[in-house]
């Protein structure tokens, strides 16, 4: 028996075999072109310099999670520009298309211990 094929066994005897209940659902892969899309809709209002920045921003994201962590940057330009309000009103928006896509942002989802408070990724 090679050293890997020790460790393997050695490792599902300490914590046993993995439970079916604890595998990650199969999910289809997230519509990067859709969620972009909405981002760049999301910041049309702005003025011609953010729409530009955020633009560019929502273009060079190669993944769901990097879409998912500009909206910070999309909330600041649409805040300056269009206020607070509006600002969480078109990010909150934005939210749905990121389920199931970014791990932490479906309830039944766990990602280790986030401590006492629970904190989810938001």
């Amino acid at each position: 028996m090679d050293m890997t094929s020790r460790i393997q066994h050695w490792l599902a005897s300490t914590w046993g075999a993995p439970r079916e209940a604890d595998a990650a659902p199969e999910r289809s892969p997230p519509d990067l072109e859709a969620i972009r899309q909405a981002m760049r809709l999301a910041v049309a209002p702005c003025s011609n310099d953010h729409r530009a920045r955020a633009t560019g921003q929502i273009a060079r994201a190669g993944s769901a999670v990097e879409l998912w962590l500009l909206r910070s940057s999309l909330y600041q330009y649409l805040a300056q520009d269009l206020g607070q309000a509006e600002a969480t009103r078109r990010c909150s928006a934005l939210l749905p298309l990121f389920k199931d896509a970014v791990p932490g942002t479906t309830p039944r989802q766990r990602i280790g211990d986030n401590g006492a408070h629970g904190q989810r990724l938001h």
